[in-house]
């Protein structure tokens, strides 16, 4: 079993969480792809809250630097969050 198994476990694309879900962003990949969301406070460090998914791969509203964001699932798919239970234990 490789070490960072268990690490990578607590980790999801933001696009794969759902509403009420929270985290902060560890990683994100290409970041020219997602520049617009990385410039309005979607960085590594920052707390993330979903608030609503729309159905057929539609986009999700997020709560990041006290403000709320639509966000495209594909350009979600490059952010990495390190999952909490709830926004309590964000920090």
């Amino acid at each position: 079993m490789r070490p960072d198994y268990f690490c990578s476990m607590s980790m999801k694309r933001l696009s794969e969480l759902g509403p009420k879900e929270c985290g902060v962003i560890e990683r994100v990949n290409t970041p020219e792809e997602v520049l617009s969301l990385v410039q309005m406070g979607c960085c590594i460090g920052s707390k993330v809250e979903v608030r609503h998914v729309s159905p057929a791969n539609g986009p999700m509203a997020i709560c990041t630097c006290g403000r709320t964001l639509s966000v495209r699932k594909e350009a979600a798919a490059h952010l990495w969050v390190r999952m909490a239970a709830d926004t309590s234990q964000v920090g």
